[in-house]
C-alpha cells in the first residue's frame, strides 16, 4: 500500500478500470513518489501498460516513443515517417493496441520532438481508449510541457503529511518513532518520501539526524547544478536567514531583487509566500546551500542590515545569532550589544531561559577589564537566572557580578546592583553575602545606619531600599544617563510601594512617562496608585492600556491581563475577571510572582468578592501543594467571610508572631484581615488597637501588590464603628464608601456598602431610619444581581457543635454556647406560639405546697441571728475589726437566705413557685443574650428585640415570617 497517497491511487484506478482515454500529468520535486504512484496503480491492471521514459544526456530524439514502438511492433519503421505521417502512424499503431495505457516518466527531460508527438497522439486517441500517464518534475519542466499542462489532467504531488512520516519511517526501519523524531524528520525533508527514507536509516544506524544523508545531498546539489551562479550565490546568503526570509531583507544584504530568486522559485527550491516572504521546499535544501559555506561575513552583513533599517523587521534573537555566527566579523562590542538586546527582548516575551543564554554569551564576549560590564551583565544574568527557577546559577552569576561590583568602586554600579539584588523575588531567607553587600553599598552611598536582617526577612532592608534608590536616581541625573534613570526610577517605585504612598508613585510614573514616552512600561503602577488614590481615571488608563498592549510583547500583554482580573473584578464583571486571570496564567511566568500563586490569589478574590465563599476555600486547597507566602492571610480572610471568627483569631494569632515577617506588598490584605477579624470580633480592645493602624489611611483604597483590590479603608473603619455600636460614625463612613463606590464604578464595593449603611441605620433606629435602610437594600440587590453577586444567605441560628453560627442581614456572627440562645432557637423554631418558661428551663417540678424553710428552720435563723448582733457588738468594743467583720459576714449570708425563702408580705415563699423563678431565669438569660449580640450583630440584636416577648410564656412573632436555617 502506498503510504499517503490514498486520493491519487484511488483518482487513477478509476481511469485506468474504464480505459478512458486522455492524458494525466504526474508532477512534484524529484523523490515525491511519482514513479511510485504510477507503479502502485498499473501493477495488475486489467488493460495492457507501456513502459517508457525520458532521458537527460545524449538520448536521441522521440526517445520515449523509440521504446513505446519496440514494446507494441518490434521492427516497425513507424517513427521514420515524416511530418505528419510520424503521428498518423505512431497513433495507428496505438490504436489497434487499445485498450492500453501508455507510462512515459520524466517529461521534463523530453526533446521537443517527442512533445509534440505526446501532444499529437492525445489529441487523436482522447475517444479511442489509450490512456497516456506522464511524469514530470514541477521544477524542471520547460516550456514544450506547456500546451500539454493546458490540457491535461493534473495529479500534483505534495510531501506527506506527519502521520504519513511516521509512517514510512515505521516501515523503513521497523521502528515507531517518537514525536520528536517525526517533527524533526518532517521538517527537514518537507514530507519528501526519498528523503524521509533517507533519513529514516539515518536514525536507525543511530547518525544524527542533523547531517544530511549523501543520497539527499546528490539530489540536491543536482538540482542547485541547474541554476545560474548568480541564483546559487543568493540562495546561500537566503540560507543564512532561515527557512523562511523576506525578500527585502535578501535584497538589503546581497544587493539584488526579487528576479534574483525566479530561477529558484521555477527549480521548486523555494516556495513564494504571501507578504513578500519565501521559504526554502524543506531544510534539507536550505543546509545543503550553507554546508560548507564560510558565511561569517554574510552574517555580519545581515546584522548591519537589520541596524540600518529597522522596517527589515529581523527579530533581536535573529540578530543575535547572526552577530554571535559572525565571530570577528563583527567588533566585540557590537556582538554584545546584539545579544543584550535579544536578552532584554526575551525578558519581555517572558522567556527567562533565553534571556539567561543571551547574557551569558554577551558575558563570555566582555573584556576581563571592563568590571562595570560584568557587573552589569552579571546581575542581569543572576536575575533571568531566577526568575527562570536556577537559584543555584543565579546565586552563582550575582556572586560574580557582586565582586565585579566592588572592584569598581563606582557609586552608580554599586547602587544599580544593590537595587537588582533587593528587587528579586525573595522565596526564601536573603543570601548572607547578598545581604552583606546590600549594606556594603548602601554605606558607600552615604546611607543611614540600619541593622542587618535576620535571615528570613528581607524587607528587613525596605529602609536601604528607599535610600539606595534616591542615591541611584540623584547620580542618573546628575550624569544624564536615560537608562540609568529608568532603571533608578523604576526602582523608587519598588522601593516605596505601599499604603499611603500611592501620590508619590504617581508622581514618579509622570516622571518616567516623560523620560520613556511608553505609558505601558508604567501601567500597571499608574492603575493601582490612581485606584488607591479613588482617582476615576484609573478606568480610562487601563482601558487604553488594554488596547495598546494587544499589539505589544508579551510582558505587556501579561501585565493587561493581571490589570483586567483586577479591573473587572473591582467593577463588578467577574466573568471577565477570571477569563483574564486565565490568559495572565497561560502567558507564562513574570519575573516577580509565580503564575500559580498569581492565579490562585486573583482567582480567590473574585470568588469571595462574588459571595462565593465554597468556591474561594476550594481555591485555597489547590494553593497548599506550593504554599505561597499570603496563603494564611487568605486562609484568615476566608475564615472571616464565613463568619468563622475562631478561626480567623487563630491565624490572626499566628500571623501576629510573624509580624515584621510580612512582606510589605502584602501589608493591605494584612491590615485587612486585622480589621475585619476586629469587626467580626467586636472586642474593644482588638478594635481599638487596628483603629490606630487603621485610621491614617482613611479615604483611600487598599490594593495588595497591585494585583487584588482589599477594599476602601473607610469600609474597614465604619465596620469597626459598629462592632463599637457607634452608629452615627458608622452611618458616616458607609456613607462615604457608597459615593466612592458610586464614583469608581466599584458595584461589589456599592452593594457592600449600601448593606453596611442599611445594617448601621437599623441599628441606629432614629426617625426615617427604617425607611431608608430599606430602600439602601433594595438598592444593593438589584446590583448584586446585575453583576451576578451570590445572594446573602438565609437567616442562620444554629449550634455548630462548638459554637453558635447566627446570620442575619448579610452579616454571620459567632458565640459560644450559652442558655439564653437555646432558648432563642426552641423559639425562632416555632414562630407565633407561647413555649412556657418552665421548659424552657429545662421542665420545673411539679409546683408543690412545702415551704422552702419551715417554721423551726425560721427560728433558728433568727435565733443565730441576734447572737450574731451580740457578737458582733462585743467584738467591736474591744477593737477586734477583723472578728467583727467575719461575724458580719456570716450575718449577711443568713439574712439572703431568709430572703429567698420570703415572698411578698413576709410570707413563706413554697417550693410550687418554680414557674416565676423559671419566668425570672429565662427572661435574664434571654436579655443578657442579646446584650452580647448589641456588639456582636447589632441587626440580629434589634430584630430579636422587637420579635421576642418574655414571661410565663414566651413567644417569637416577627412582623415579616423568616425561614431560618437552624
Amino acid at each position: 500500500m502506498l503510504i499517503g497517497r490514498d486520493r491519487p491511487v484511488a483518482q487513477l484506478r478509476a481511469r485506468i478500470a474504464t480505459t478512458a482515454g486522455g492524458l494525466v500529468l504526474i508532477g512534484g520535486e524529484a523523490g515525491i513518489g511519482k514513479s511510485a504512484l504510477v507503479a502502485e496503480v498499473t501493477a495488475g491492471a486489467a488493460v495492457p501498460v507501456v513502459n517508457a521514459a525520458c532521458w537527460s544526456g545524449g538520448a536521441p530524439d522521440l526517445w520515449p516513443w523509440r521504446q513505446v514502438v519496440r514494446t507494441l511492433s518490434p521492427g516497425s519503421t513507424a517513427l521514420g515517417e515524416p511530418g505528419f505521417a510520424l503521428g498518423e502512424a505512431v497513433t495507428s499503431l496505438l490504436t489497434a493496441a487499445a485498450p492500453l495505457v501508455v507510462v512515459v516518466e520524466d517529461l521534463h527531460w523530453a526533446d521537443d520532438a517527442s512533445l509534440r508527438l505526446l501532444e499529437f497522439v492525445v489529441q487523436h486517441t482522447r475517444h479511442d481508449r489509450v490512456l497516456v500517464l506522464g511524469t514530470y518534475r514541477d521544477g524542471e519542466a520547460g516550456a514544450g510541457l506547456t500546451p500539454l499542462l493546458a490540457t491535461a489532467f493534473p495529479v500534483p504531488l505534495t510531501g506527506l503529511d506527519r502521520a504519513g512520516v511516521a509512517e514510512l519511517v515505521r516501515e523503513v526501519t521497523g521502528f515507531s518513532p517518537g514525536e520528536d523524531t517525526v517533527d524533526v524528520i518532517s521538517r527537514r525533508s518537507g514530507g519528501n518520501p526519498f528523503f524521509v527514507e533517507q533519513l529514516a536509516r539515518l536514525w536507525q544506524g543511530g547518525s544524527a539526524l542533523g547531517s544530511i544523508p549523501p543520497g539527499a545531498r546528490a539530489v540536491v546539489e543536482r538540482r542547485l547544478s541547474r541554476l545560474p551562479a548568480a541564483t546559487v550565490d543568493v540562495l546561500r546568503t537566503a540560507a543564512l536567514l532561515g527557512g523562511e526570509f523576506t525578500a527585502p531583507l535578501l535584497a538589503a544584504v546581497t544587493g539584488t531583487g526579487p528576479a534574483a530568486l525566479d530561477a529558484a522559485v521555477a527549480a521548486r527550491l523555494v516556495v513564494e509566500l504571501p507578504g513578500d516572504r519565501y521559504a526554502f521546499v524543506h531544510d534539507l535544501v536550505r543546509e545543503s546551500l550553507h554546508n560548507g559555506l564560510d558565511a561569517a561575513a554574510r552574517h555580519a552583513a545581515v546584522v548591519r542590515a537589520a541596524e540600518a533599517d529597522p522596517t527589515l523587521a529581523v527579530l533581536p534573537t535573529e540578530r543575535a545569532a547572526h552577530a554571535l555566527a559572525a565571530g570577528t566579523a563583527l567588533p566585540p562590542g557590537d556582538v554584545v550589544r546584539q545579544l543584550v538586546a535579544a536578552a532584554e527582548d526575551a525578558a519581555g516575551r517572558l522567556a527567562p531561559a533565553e534571556a539567561a543564554r543571551h547574557y551569558r554569551h554577551a558575558l563570555d564576549r566582555v573584556p576581563a577589564d571592563a568590571l562595570d560590564r560584568h557587573a552589569a551583565l552579571g546581575v542581569e544574568l543572576g536575575s533571568a537566572l531566577h526568575s527562570a527557577g536556577d537559584f543555584d546559577g543565579s546565586r552563582n552569576a550575582l556572586r560574580t557580578a557582586m565582586a565585579a561590583a566592588r572592584r569598581t568602586g563606582d557609586p552608580a554600579v554599586l547602587a544599580r546592583t544593590a537595587l537588582t539584588l533587593l528587587l528579586l523575588d525573595k522565596r526564601g531567607p536573603v543570601e548572607a553575602d547578598q545581604e552583606a553587600f546590600i549594606q556594603h553599598a548602601h554605606a558607600r552611598l552615604g546611607g543611614g545606619d540600619h541593622a542587618a536582617p535576620p535571615a528570613g526577612r528581607p524587607h528587613r532592608l525596605d529602609p536601604a531600599a528607599r535610600e539606595l534608590s534616591d542615591s541611584a536616581v540623584e547620580l542618573a541625573r546628575r550624569t544624564g544617563d536615560g537608562d540609568e534613570l529608568e532603571f533608578a526610577l523604576l526602582s523608587r517605585l519598588a522601593s516605596v510601594w505601599g499604603l499611603g504612598t500611592a501620590a508619590e508613585r504617581l508622581a514618579v510614573t509622570d516622571e518616567l512617562l516623560t523620560l520613556t514616552g511608553q505609558p505601558a512600561r508604567v501601567a500597571p503602577w499608574r492603575i493601582g496608585a490612581l485606584l488607591e488614590l479613588g482617582d476615576p481615571r484609573y478606568l480610562a488608563e487601563h482601558r487604553a492600556f488594554t488596547a495598546a498592549a494587544g499589539s505589544g510583547p508579551a510582558a505587556h500583554r501579561h501585565d493587561a491581563a493581571v490589570t483586567e482580573t483586577l479591573v473587572a473584578a473591582f467593577t463588578g464583571r467577574f466573568d471577565d475577571a477570571r477569563a483574564a486571570a486565565d490568559t495572565a496564567r497561560e502567558l507564562g511566568e513574570q519575573p516577580h510572582f509565580d503564575r500559580d500563586h498569581l492565579w490562585g490569589l486573583q482567582r480567590w478574590s473574585i470568588a469571595l468578592r462574588q459571595g462565593r465563599t465554597g468556591e474561594a476555600v476550594g481555591l485555597l486547597a489547590g494553593l497548599r501543594a506550593d504554599p505561597p507566602a499570603f496563603l494564611p492571610l487568605l486562609e484568615g480572610m476566608s475564615a472571616v467571610a464565613a463568619g468563622d471568627l475562631p478561626g480567623a483569631l487563630s491565624r490572626l494569632a499566628e500571623l501576629s508572631v510573624a509580624g515584621d515577617d510580612i512582606p510589605r506588598w502584602l501589608a493591605p490584605l494584612w491590615l485587612r484581615l486585622r480589621a475585619e477579624t476586629a469587626a467580626l470580633s467586636g472586642d474593644p480592645g482588638l478594635c481599638a488597637a487596628v483603629r490606630e493602624q487603621v485610621a491614617p489611611f482613611s479615604g483611600q483604597w487598599a490594593v495588595t501588590a497591585t494585583v487584588v483590590v482589599d477594599g476602601p479603608v473607610d469600609g474597614w473603619l465604619a465596620r469597626l464603628d459598629a462592632a463599637e455600636g457607634e452608629w452615627d460614625a458608622a452611618v458616616g463612613r458607609w456613607s462615604t464608601v457608597v459615593a466612592a463606590a458610586d464614583r469608581l464604578g466599584a458595584l461589589p464595593w456599592a452593594v457592600e456598602a449600601r448593606d453596611g449603611l442599611a445594617a448601621a441605620l437599623t441599628a441606629r433606629g432614629g426617625p426615617g431610619d427604617d425607611a431608608a435602610a430599606e430602600s439602601l437594600r433594595a438598592a444593593a440587590s438589584r446590583i448584586a444581581h446585575d453583576c451576578g453577586m451570590s445572594p446573602a444567605s438565609p437567616p442562620t441560628f444554629r449550634f455548630t457543635g462548638e459554637v453558635w453560627e447566627l446570620g442575619f442581614g448579610g452579616r454571620t456572627a459567632h458565640l459560644p454556647d450559652a442558655k439564653g440562645l437555646r432558648d432563642l432557637h426552641t423559639l425562632l423554631g416555632q414562630p407565633g406560639r407561647d413555649i412556657p418558661a418552665v421548659r424552657l428551663a429545662g421542665g420545673a417540678r411539679p409546683p408543690g405546697a412545702d415551704p422552702v424553710l419551715d417554721e423551726r428552720a425560721r427560728a433558728a435563723y433568727r435565733r443565730r441571728l441576734a447572737e450574731l448582733d451580740s457578737d458582733i457588738e462585743a467584738a467591736t468594743g474591744r477593737g477586734a475589726d477583723e472578728r467583727a467583720a467575719g461575724l458580719d459576714r456570716e450575718r449577711q449570708a443568713l439574712l439572703d437566705e431568709l430572703r429567698t425563702a420570703t415572698g411578698l408580705g413576709g410570707r413563706p415563699r413554697r417550693l410550687g413557685d418554680d414557674a416565676e423563678r423559671a419566668r425570672k431565669a429565662v427572661t435574664n438569660r434571654i436579655h443578657d443574650t442579646l446584650r452580647r449580640l448589641d456588639s456582636q450583630h447589632p441587626e440580629l440584636a434589634r430584630h430579636l428585640r422587637e420579635s421576642v416577648t418574655t414571661g410565663t410564656a414566651c413567644r417569637y412573632q416577627p412582623a415579616t415570617p423568616l425561614s431560618w436555617r437552624r
